[in-house]
């Protein structure tokens, strides 16, 4: 079994050799010695090649049992998608409108119990597309009312909502690290942090490492993919281990402990794809001192 420096989270979809029961995809990689797990589809959208319908879209049977499956292998939950208000992305968070809003707060709710049964801390949060008709201050300010009253909702639970930033559709609100930031200092609560996701980041705003050490403080949790086509580390134009190795040596020195999700597609399809991705994480983590 490998022993893997940092806490890579595999999906469920990554190793579909496994079977189509999630239990048995878990239990796969807690085999190869991955001790996390993601979701990354949202509730009623089944994402091409991840597995699913989302955490939310699942009986509360089957969550404990996912639940239960991660806690006897030792493995951490990592995040689940809540899924944006609508979609494709229309602007619900940005116009302040309270009927949208409402509809936010009740899947935060909603997403709370989920993690509970999976003893899960970290929910994916995307805040919609941006509103033309509005300035730019004004869609932030209801954005950050939206987000401050689900911090509410999820502190007192010791959750955190993840704000991700996107590269696509080209609506989105949220697009860069800078704009994660500024959200997440002014809500002001442990239960907003920023979701780091390379794929996204690389393509809207690049300098990776200078990025990372701007938001240090409120980053929560990392995702991988390599950009243009968004296949494991080594298939694209991110230097992984320089930058995996900045991040690494930044955690020694500041005592932080994150999940990695990785969130791509396997560049090769079958078996075959699931043993090259597996080889290009033990060489990314032997890079790492």
């Amino acid at each position: 079994m490998n022993t893997f420096k940092l806490k890579y989270a595999p999906h469920f979809g990554t190793f579909a050799s496994a079977g189509s029961d999630l239990i048995d995809q878990i239990k796969y990689s807690a085999d190869l010695g991955f001790t996390a797990f993601e979701d990354n589809a949202f509730s009623g959208v089944p994402m091409p090649n991840l597995m699913g319908i989302g955490m939310l879209g699942q009986t509360p049977e089957y969550l404990d049992k996912i639940g239960k499956t991660l806690s006897d292998l030792n493995m951490e939950m990592g995040t689940f998608v809540m899924g944006p208000v609508n979609w494709p992305p229309n602007a619900a968070f940005t116009s302040g409108k309270e009927e949208f809003r409402n509809i936010f707060l009740d899947k935060c709710r909603q997403a709370v119990e989920v993690g509970k049964r999976l003893n899960g801390k970290y929910v994916t949060v995307v805040p919609d597309a941006a509103d033309p008709t509005l300035p730019y201050e004004i869609q932030t300010a209801n954005v950050l009312e939206s987000l401050k009253r689900a911090a509410e909702i999820f502190e007192p639970h010791g959750m955190v909502m993840l704000l991700e930033p996107l590269s696509f559709p080209p609506q989105v609100y949220l697009k860069t690290s800078a704009q994660c930031y500024l959200l997440a200092k002014a809500v002001n609560s442990p239960a907003c942090k920023i979701l780091f996701d390379l794929f996204h980041l690389q393509q809207n705003e690049g300098h990776l490492q200078r990025n990372i050490d701007l938001v240090w403080d409120e980053i929560g949790y990392f995702q991988i993919g390599d950009v243009p086509q968004r296949f494991e580390p080594g298939t694209g134009e991110i230097n992984h281990e320089i930058v995996f190795k900045h991040i690494y040596q930044k955690s020694l020195a500041t005592g932080k402990n994150f999940i990695f999700g990785m969130e791509h597609y396997n560049s090769v399809a079958g078996i075959a794809g699931e043993q090259a991705m597996l080889e290009a994480y033990q060489k990314l983590d032997n890079t790492l001192n």
